[in-house]
């Protein structure tokens, strides 16, 4: 009887997630259902998506390629938030072509990192000062995908806080009580997070 109970919760949930419309349910009023909201979701790289606990051996946390993937499959943007040395480059792009080079250099997966999956939405501190925990990244992160709500997921406290208070909704990964990432349905529905 459980079974058959999880089967219709299951069934009732996905009828309310892919249901398409018809006539009768084309343009309900808006407090009669959820609506999807938008949403970018940022990363941390070191350690959140990527092992770097093996000098010179980087590899896939376990579930953030399959994370990554699941966003983007549902059209979800997702980009990078991470420390480099500003000395990497005078913009953003420069930062990020010297990111790639590093990861690149060092990825010991069999299939190359997906840099594509997350666009030009990988922003590295101008300044020393900008770097994480500090608020400026978040905050740059932030605006950058307005007027869509913005997620951080990462692993460490002090950047989980520093997120919210930019205004940016954290998740903080990796805890042995929650899912490592941060579930779909936050992402996707109008819920406090």
């Amino acid at each position: 009887m459980k079974d058959i109970a999880k089967l219709v919760v299951a069934a009732a949930a996905t009828s309310l997630l892919f249901a398409l419309p018809t006539t009768a349910t084309a343009a309900p009023a808006p407090e009669q259902h959820h609506t999807v909201r938008c949403s970018v979701v940022w990363f941390d790289l070191g350690n959140t998506l990527v092992d770097t606990t093996v000098a010179g051996k980087m590899t896939w946390m376990p579930g953030a390629l399959r994370h990554l993937r699941q966003l983007r499959s549902i059209g979800v943007p997702i980009g990078l938030i991470t420390n480099v040395p500003p000395e990497w480059g005078a913009t953003d792009a420069e930062r990020a072509v010297a990111t790639k080079a590093y990861v690149d250099g060092q990825w010991a997966e069999a299939d190359p990192f997906p840099w594509a999956l997350f666009g030009d939405r990988i922003l590295t501190p101008r300044t020393k000062a900008e770097s994480k925990p500090a608020l400026a990244l978040f905050e740059r992160g932030k605006e950058n995908a307005a007027p869509c709500r913005s997620f951080y997921e990462g692993e460490t406290p002090a950047e989980i806080t520093a997120a919210e208070q930019a205004g940016v909704i954290g998740y903080l990964t990796g805890q042995p009580d929650r899912p490592a990432y941060l579930p779909l349905w936050r992402v996707l529905f109008p819920v406090k997070a």
